[in-house]
């Protein structure tokens, strides 16, 4: 699975800024679903989801990844073709952009929260008083930075996630781990005042 996808067309733009289909998309990037799974996920009716799951597939954001014969019937799995979805630059005017992507960044939230809640216990342990030898992490912070501090920033977060996505040593004792950030420009401090 590619780390990121361009939208390269308008269609594709209008498609991706359809609510459902941000949610469907998500729950795609995180494991393959079927028809069946998604609509019993997010209680809507299979015929919706599969519409969607057709439009989806219809401008490239999702794939049929496995076909699996059960009971006589033949179970389709979908799976996203990235991890993520950004619009080409010439697509940056278009004002569905930018409500396709904060209803995208709600997603991601509200998917983090799901995984919060149904992690194991032992997730939240805490066998320290250095947080630095926790194998948790949660933080927030409001910074004062240039932009190009930040971006900078954000271009050694995506290497160093990049780094722990490509490790491919696979031992017994590798633990399983969710991993996420996000980022965006504000109006003004709201937790904590600028030093």
């Amino acid at each position: 699975m590619k780390t990121i996808k361009t939208i390269q067309t308008y269609e594709q733009l209008k498609a991706i800024s359809d609510p459902l289909r941000t949610k469907i998309l998500m729950y795609l990037v995180e494991r393959p679903y079927t028809c069946h799974q998604l609509a019993e996920e997010l209680n809507l009716t299979r015929a919706k989801i599969l519409y969607h799951l057709r439009e989806l597939e219809k401008h490239d954001f999702i794939q049929l990844v496995k076909k699996v014969e059960q009971g006589g019937n033949l179970l389709k799995y979908y799976g996203a073709v990235a991890r993520g979805f950004i619009p080409a630059d010439h697509l940056l005017n278009f004002v569905e952009s930018q409500e396709a992507t904060r209803q995208s960044y709600l997603e991601v939230l509200n998917r983090a929260k799901t995984r919060v809640l149904t992690a194991p216990n032992s997730s939240f342990e805490i066998n320290s008083s250095e947080v630095e030898n926790w194998d948790s992490l949660s933080l927030q912070s409001e910074v004062s930075v240039t932009k190009e501090k930040f971006l900078e920033f954000t271009r050694k977060y995506r290497e160093l996630v990049e780094e722990l996505v490509t490790d491919n040593e696979k031992t017994e004792k590798n633990n399983n781990y969710y991993v996420m950030i996000t980022a965006f420009k504000i109006d003004e401090f709201v937790f904590s005042e600028k030093s």
